[in-house]
């Protein structure tokens, strides 16, 4: 890899190796990539995060009969539920539904009990764990009408009401993450233009010999286009190592799969910036001298 940064460095007409400021180039731009590929994969990280969340709860809903606070007798008889789970099997839009177990509540509860033992009084409330069909849209307040008639105690919850707010969250927030790889985009830019005016000032000399012997300015372009080429490799690799090592620090403190579909989106993302900024360096790097030759007062 040294061997390959070092060729790309011979060949010029240019002494671009005698501006020592140059040095520090492919650490800023190597930087500023980094950015951006953290940047994307924030953005890829909380997408993953609450899409996994919609599909877990998109199209579920519970059906809740509050139990009496003193726990004396059940809120609902046998027949009440049988009754209850007729009506939810027969509604349209109603794929599959089932009542909770006590078993089922504790297994939910267990995190947050921390071996807390529950005494065997507690007035549990009576769940039905319902399916819905994600097409068609059930009219709760009819549901939860038919539902009173058996019971007033009734409580039905909508998980898409819960996981829709942090949906919209999670779209900002990526969209924020857009709008900063952009703008570090728009700073790579900036900072190539820079450099590069300054870098044309230096050696304003050896652009009027190349000229006299019949060079024109789209060759002069193309030289700083390979210089920066290699200077964006160098960057890039700069910017591949941080993320790697970012990634792979990420997965060990998770104790995430390695060869997980999300791990390998982000290490594609670690490669294709860098290579997607280097393009861009180029291309800047090349318009940007063909600019200021175009009157050559602007130069130095």
């Amino acid at each position: 890899m040294s061997s390959f940064l070092n060729d790309l460095d011979v060949g010029y007409d240019f002494d671009f190796q005698s501006d020592k400021s140059g040095k520090f180039v492919p650490f800023i731009i190597g930087f500023l990539m980094y950015s951006v590929t953290i940047a994307i994969m924030s953005g890829f990280f909380t997408q993953n995060l609450t899409s996994g969340w919609r599909d877990a709860l998109n199209g579920r809903i519970t059906v809740e009969f509050q139990s009496n606070v003193d726990g004396a007798e059940e809120s609902l008889t046998e027949k009440q539920k049988d009754e209850i789970l007729k009506i939810l099997k027969s509604t349209e839009g109603i794929k599959f539904a089932r009542k909770l177990h006590e078993s089922d509540m504790l297994k939910i509860l267990e995190p947050w009990l921390c071996g807390t033992t529950i005494p065997d009084n507690f007035p549990f409330p009576v769940i039905f764990d319902v399916e819905a069909d994600r097409d068609v849209k059930i009219d709760l307040l009819l549901l939860s009408d038919r539902l009173s008639k058996i019971s007033p105690k009734v409580r039905i919850h909508d998980h898409a009401n819960w996981y829709a707010p942090i949906v919209k969250i999670s779209n900002g927030l990526f969209g924020f993450a857009v709008i900063l790889s952009v703008l570090i985009f728009a700073t790579v830019c900036a900072t190539v233009i820079f450099i590069t005016r300054k870098t044309l000032g230096v050696h304003l000399g050896t652009v009027k010999i190349l000229r006299l012997i019949g060079a024109n300015n789209l060759y002069i372009a193309s030289q700083f286009k390979r210089y920066y080429f290699s200077v964006g490799c160098r960057a890039s690799v700069i910017s591949l190592l941080c993320s790697l090592a970012t990634i792979f620090g990420i997965i060990f403190v998770s104790s995430s799969e390695i060869w997980s579909l999300s791990s390998i989106k982000y290490v594609l993302a670690a490669i294709l910036i860098p290579l997607i900024t280097t393009m861009l360096v180029m291309t800047t790097s090349k318009s940007t001298v063909l600019f200021f030759l175009k009157d050559d007062n602007l130069i130095g």
